[in-house]
């Protein structure tokens, strides 16, 4: 996948919401999943500083009880774990709720960079995310 902007943000999305689909996911987890990808790829691009052209690699996988998320690209180094809980700004954007959205959301498995590419790995659980918590 080109990491183009708006583009790749949306083809992310999709590619989410079609594994989600694939997979039989809850709506719950399924929603999560395309949040998570969506701020990933997003984050990567405005504030990673991954060019129109840069690649970045996107496995989504599924496991008994949890789906596996790897994503790599070639910004900024970002160690999501190190990130400071975000302060609301009722004024701007809401900068660095995605961040904290992943961290609810997802187990950080592990971050490194090497390379000049930046390779993280999450775990989303599925357990608990039946249409009761909607």
């Amino acid at each position: 996948m080109r990491c183009d902007g708006a583009r790749a943000v949306h083809e992310a999305t999709i590619l989410a919401q079609d594994f989600a689909a694939d997979q039989g996911l809850s709506s719950l987890a399924a929603a999560r999943l395309a949040i998570v990808i969506e701020e990933l790829v997003t984050n990567a691009i405005e504030h990673g500083g991954v060019a129109p052209d840069d690649p970045v690699d996107l496995v989504i996988s599924a496991e008994i009880d949890k789906v596996r998320i790897i994503f790599v690209d070639p910004g900024l180094s970002f160690d999501p774990r190190l990130a400071p809980v975000a302060t609301p700004d009722p004024e701007g954007r809401g900068g660095g709720a995605g961040i904290d959205l992943i961290k609810a959301w997802t187990e950080i498995v592990d971050y490194r960079t090497a390379e000049g590419l930046n390779r993280l790995e999450l775990l989303l659980p599925l357990d608990g995310g039946d249409e009761a918590e909607e």
